[in-house]
């Protein structure tokens, strides 16, 4: 458990955007924690460091759901992981103190980590689709299902009453300690494994992604580009690519600097991503360039859409430029033939696009036919 605590926590240092990874760091931490003080534990051990134990038990459950819900970019039921919390603590005192009962306690610590677990359960049921989604699905329900089930199980088959003072000589503990090493394990390896594909997936995101816009770059739309080859049956519907290039932006970087050329990017990225995110995907291919892949859609639209854009860009404000200074871009459509690779449809919706600012700029051009 320490190891995996270490290993986790250097994956979180090392991508920290990771938090997945930082959550499951402490989950294995507070187990360390809570499997050091149960081993030392003997019948003169106080009630505190009992209930200590037991809470670094139900934190790293707790952190466990925690990691599943950030992993999903779900919000955390604070309310619920709250509720099971504060009748799991209430239950403990009272089976500690006012009613001592050391078996009904030990049902009452598994069944609310149990719970704790299947708090998780709920994201991946809902957003989870991809196969280690699904094997973290099943075994979290394993652990919380065993947690609930073991004590019942165990003194069902063993016959007897836990007591204080044999409790640490019990045939219980030994089989609490051998499922508990088993759970962490398994639950570390799919999470390990989850945190590297997610890594992964980071990474080849980043390269495929426009650092200043976080719009695609040129190899994402590639790899767009690649993924929708296959036709639609109707055949008013094709693909098209939307080239724009912003009208005299050299201007606003020597005029105003680079900072408010980018402040200037970032917004006309954001408002063409937007109105464009029905249709298709934006890219960034250059500077000032941009391009847009459209999806299946009846051929008219990719004009409308290229002429929406156009339209929407002379309203945006920018504060960092002269006022009422407005910013706008020139436009070139291409339709997809079923033979175009990107470079050639590219290629003829760049000369649309020079058509346009030949024309005069700020206006939207469609190419020839491939």
């Amino acid at each position: 458990m320490a190891l995996f605590a270490l290993v986790f926590g250097v994956i979180y240092f090392s991508v920290k955007r990771q938090k997945f990874s930082g959550w499951v760091a402490i989950a294995y931490i507070a187990a360390f924690v809570a499997y050091i003080l149960a081993s030392v534990r003997t019948p003169s051990t106080s009630m505190g460091l009992i209930f200590l134990s037991t809470a670094m038990f139900w934190i790293f459950c707790l952190a466990i759901a925690k990691a599943i819900y950030v992993r999903c970019n779900a919000t955390f039921p604070i309310i619920a992981a709250g509720l099971i919390l504060t009748i799991a603590t209430a239950g403990f005192i009272w089976l500690s103190v006012v009613a001592p009962d050391i078996s009904s306690r030990a049902v009452l610590v598994n069944v609310a980590a149990g719970f704790f677990l299947a708090l998780s359960l709920w994201p991946l049921w809902v957003t989870g689709k991809k196969l280690i989604d699904g094997a973290l699905f099943g075994v979290i329900a394993t652990v919380a299902i065993t947690f609930i089930l073991r004590v019942v199980i165990i003194n069902g088959l063993l016959g007897y009453v836990l007591t204080e003072q044999g409790y640490t000589q019990s045939t219980y503990v030994w089989i609490f300690q051998l499922t508990n090493g088993i759970a962490a394990l398994s639950l570390a390896m799919v999470m390990l494994f989850a945190a590297g594909h997610d890594i992964v997936l980071h990474f080849h995101g980043k390269s495929s992604r426009d650092p200043l816009t976080d719009l695609l770059n040129r190899r994402g739309l590639q790899g767009q580009f690649n993924a929708r080859r296959t036709r639609n049956q109707d055949v008013i519907y094709a693909r098209s690519i939307i080239l724009f290039d912003i009208d005299h932006f050299k201007k606003v970087n020597d005029q105003f600097g680079h900072p408010a050329g980018d402040k200037v990017l970032q917004r006309i990225a954001k408002t063409a991503a937007g109105l464009a995110k029905e249709y298709g995907e934006v890219a960034r291919t250059g500077g000032e360039e941009f391009a847009i892949l459209t999806r299946w859609i009846p051929v008219e639209e990719a004009q409308l859409l290229a002429q929406n854009i156009c339209d929407s860009l002379r309203f945006v404000a920018h504060p960092e430029l002269a006022p009422n200074q407005k910013v706008t871009a020139s436009f070139g459509v291409a339709i997809l033939a079923d033979s175009d690779s990107l470079d050639d449809a590219m290629d003829r919706a760049d000369k649309a696009l020079y058509h346009a600012k030949h024309n005069g700029r700020n206006q939207v051009a469609l190419a020839k036919a491939a």
